[in-house]
């Protein structure tokens, strides 16, 4: 099983967040999935795959020929792409199950983007689990299904969308998966 993990590259970010990421890793490797990620080597991304790695995850990154010089060398496979929206492309096509932990904008652009695919394709298969770390995700849950409630976007497709309360509840959300 592959399991996208979409999440900040930023360091010194709230204790609680890094606690996630680990913990998250950790339960990668735990249920024998391979962790696929945005390839950085900075921030929680790295902190990501250096504990799903030590864990014995095999880790997979993804990202864009410009930031080379950024590849994380913990990853066991680095793929090169031509930029950001090939990378969300890839990272979408290549996840059974994906997790959106704490992160800022590019976090948000990537689980939008994975929703829209779903909602273009009329494909429901795939679990967005976002880790709400305290709240974090609060208001883009009511948002989803305000626009559903507003009859603008489907309710199959903001139903694939599940908030999860913690890392734990996140790793045996996944462990509950037959992929």
């Amino acid at each position: 099983m592959n399991v996208t993990v979409y999440l900040s590259s930023k360091t010194d970010l709230a204790r609680e967040y890094s606690q996630a990421v680990v913990e998250v890793a950790r339960g990668i490797a735990a249920a024998g999935a391979q962790l696929v990620y945005g390839g950085s080597n900075a921030g929680q991304m790295h902190l990501l795959a250096a504990e799903a790695k030590l864990a014995g995850a095999r880790v997979v990154g993804i990202i864009p020929e410009v930031f080379r010089t950024l590849a994380d060398p913990v990853a066991d496979e680095m793929i090169y792409v031509r930029d950001l929206a090939e990378r969300k492309n890839r990272l979408f096509a290549m996840a059974d199950v994906i997790v959106a932990l704490p992160g800022g904008i590019g976090t948000l652009d990537e689980v939008m983007s994975a929703l829209a695919e779903m909602t273009v394709s009329r494909c429901y298969n795939k679990r967005i689990l976002l880790v709400n770390v305290g709240g974090l995700y609060d208001p883009l849950l009511c948002q989803l299904q305000r626009f559903v409630d507003l009859g603008l976007a489907v309710a199959e497709a903001v139903q694939c969308v599940v908030g999860v309360g913690s890392a734990r509840e996140c790793v045996d959300y996944i462990k509950t998966l037959k992929i």
